[in-house]
């Protein structure tokens, strides 16, 4: 399966309302969803379960691993993945409703929701009320991210995601005090955690009010030469330091280019400001950067990239570089 979204009874696991998310795929929606339209739509529906892992220990003799069990996925029997003793699974329906008691007072919408792979990795993805305006013409909307594994291999988290309204370029920023991600481990103790995000995220509208500064401050400075420069030698593109001349070379035009005529970036107040190079970075990493595979496979592969790997990172540094060297 080439696009290595999850299937529940042969359909895709996922849904979402408004614009086809990035591998374009899954469920359209009329309006966004509640969390109970959600999971149904988005095929997730299953539960999961704590199993004993065993080994042959000769042709026909089995023993069983201490402390070690296999996350499997009951409506499958698909293992999917190897945790130990205090690992907790956190069901599907329990990360709907857990989001649900999170956001609160119903405000929020849930806009897309899916799986990866056998179902290993799950997202939900509202829409909170209210925008950012960093110019009068140039607005960011205002996202929470949920993910939840079932492989062991990461925590329950959630990110605040800003995504800019006129090229859907997705913001997953943090400030110096990683104030944007929240995580939770899968033991016995979740509620817990629970507990503590709920008051994190209280100050979720504080986020995007320095979320919105920051655009503002960035957008009132004039993006120089010397700038560029300096933010291209803190991503690692300096011409002088390049091990891959040509390469290097691509990646600078394709910014560059963005950077002057990408979506957004010749609006009044936008054009060639630290604002602009910054969403350039954003779009050459969201829209352009290449990844691994063909097809939906590698449209898949940069939404992870740019949501939680290196395509992540990439804006994160150019957002450092800018606010240090801008000021």
């Amino acid at each position: 399966m080439a696009h290595n979204l999850a299937m529940t009874n042969g359909k895709t696991a996922m849904a979402y309302t408004g614009d086809k998310p990035w591998h374009g795929l899954g469920t359209s929606v009329a309006n966004a969803m509640t969390s109970a339209e959600a999971i149904g739509l988005a095929g997730l529906d299953w539960g999961v379960v704590k199993q004993p892992v065993y080994f042959a220990n000769d042709i026909s003799k089995y023993k069983r691993i201490e402390n070690k069990f296999a996350t499997v996925r009951v409506d499958t029997m698909d293992p999917l993945g190897i945790v130990g003793n205090v690992y907790r699974p956190l069901q599907n329906k329990e990360a709907f409703s857990f989001f649900d008691a999170i956001v609160g007072d119903k405000l929020a919408m849930y806009h897309t929701a899916g799986a990866l792979g056998k179902g290993e990795r799950i997202w939900l993805l509202a829409k909170l009320p209210g925008e950012c305006w960093i110019t009068p013409k140039d607005n960011i909307e205002k996202f929470l991210l949920l993910t939840n594994s079932h492989d062991g291999y990461s925590s329950v988290e959630f990110m605040v995601t800003p995504i800019r309204v006129v090229c859907q370029n997705t913001l997953n920023m943090a400030f110096s005090d990683n104030s944007k991600r929240t995580k939770v481990r899968h033991t016995i103790n979740m509620g817990m955690g629970i507990d503590e995000i709920r008051t994190q995220l209280g100050v979720v509208d504080a986020y995007f009010k320095r979320f919105e500064d920051m655009g503002r401050f960035l957008a009132s400075k004039r993006a120089t030469s010397e700038i560029v420069e300096q933010v291209f030698s803190d991503l690692g593109l300096s011409k002088e330091k390049a091990k891959d001349s040509t390469r290097t070379d691509n990646i600078r035009m394709d910014i560059m280019q963005l950077f002057d005529n990408g979506a957004g970036n010749r609006l009044p107040g936008v054009s060639g400001s630290c604002w602009a190079l910054l969403n350039g970075i954003t779009e050459y990493v969201d829209h352009k950067r290449s990844a691994r595979g063909e097809g939906d496979e590698k449209l898949e592969s940069r939404a992870t990239s740019l949501l939680f790997g290196s395509g992540a990172s990439m804006k994160q540094k150019a957002l450092d570089s800018l606010l240090v060297i801008a000021k």
